[in-house]
C-alpha cells in the first residue's frame, strides 16, 4: 500500500530542466563552447559535484564550470524574472489530491536547497511537502539510492510504502534501488528498456500519477 509520494523537483515539477539546457548552450554559443544536448542529457538528476566531472570530461579539465555556472544563472535568472517558473501540468491537482487523501510527501531533488528553496516559494507549493531533502544534504547523489532512503526515513515510512516520481532514468534508478515503487514521467530523455523495467508505470504527466493510486 503506498503511504508516501516522494517527488523529484526539476523536469518533474517544474520545466527547468529544458530551460538550464538552453541556457547552458546559449552561453557555449556566445563563449565558443562546445556544451551540446548529448552532454546535458548526461547530467540529468545527477548531483553538482557529477556535472562538474562530466562537464570537464566533455570540455577539458581546464573548463572553469562555477565561473560558466554564474554566468548560466544569470540568464536563467532573467528568464525566470520575466517569464515566472514554467510548472508542469498536473502538479498543483496532484499536491491537492495527495494532501486531501493522506498521503506524506517528501520533495528528494538533487537541486541545492538555495536554488530548490526558491523555486518552491516562487511556485507557491513549499507547504505542500512534510520533508525535503536537497542534494547538498546527502553523501551520495542519485542513481544512489541515498536521498530517497533519507527521505523515507524522514517521513516514518518503509521504503516499499513509498512511491517515487521522476522524470530521469538517474532518478528512476535512484528510487528503484531504494526498494520504493517508481513512476516515470518523462520530460527531456525518451526511457529505455531498462528504465521501464525499472519503472513500476510511465506516464505522460502528473495528471495520471492519480488513477494509477486510485487504481
Amino acid at each position: 500500500m503506498i503511504r508516501a509520494v516522494l517527488f523529484d523537483m526539476d523536469g518533474l515539477m517544474f520545466d527547468t530542466e529544458r530551460l538550464a539546457t538552453e541556457t547552458w548552450m546559449e552561453l557555449g554559443r556566445r563563449h565558443g563552447i562546445p556544451v551540446t544536448r548529448e552532454l546535458m542529457d548526461e547530467t540529468r538528476g545527477r548531483p553538482l559535484e557529477d556535472c562538474v566531472r562530466i562537464f570537464k570530461k566533455h570540455l577539458g579539465q581546464e573548463f572553469d564550470f562555477f565561473k560558466h555556472r554564474g554566468e548560466r544563472k544569470r540568464y536563467m535568472d532573467a528568464y525566470l524574472e520575466q517569464h515566472g517558473l514554467p510548472v508542469k501540468p498536473g502538479l498543483g491537482r496532484l499536491l491537492g489530491y495527495l494532501r486531501e487523501n493522506g498521503y506524506k510527501t517528501a520533495l528528494a531533488t538533487s537541486t541545492h536547497e538555495e536554488i530548490a528553496g526558491a523555486y518552491l516559494k516562487m511556485a507557491g507549493v513549499e507547504e505542500y511537502f512534510d520533508c525535503k531533502v536537497f542534494g547538498n544534504m546527502v553523501e551520495r547523489g542519485k542513481p544512489n539510492p541515498d536521498i530517497y532512503l533519507c527521505a523515507a526515513k524522514l517521513l516514518g515510512t518503509p521504503p516499499e510504502e513509498c512511491l517515487v516520481l521522476e522524470d530521469s532514468p538517474c532518478g528512476v534508478c535512484a528510487g528503484w534501488r531504494a526498494g520504493c515503487r517508481v513512476i516515470m514521467v518523462p520530460d527531456l530523455v525518451e526511457p529505455s528498456r531498462e528504465d521501464l523495467e525499472r519503472a513500476d508505470a510511465c506516464v505522460p504527466s502528473l495528471n495520471e500519477v492519480i488513477s494509477y493510486l486510485e487504481n
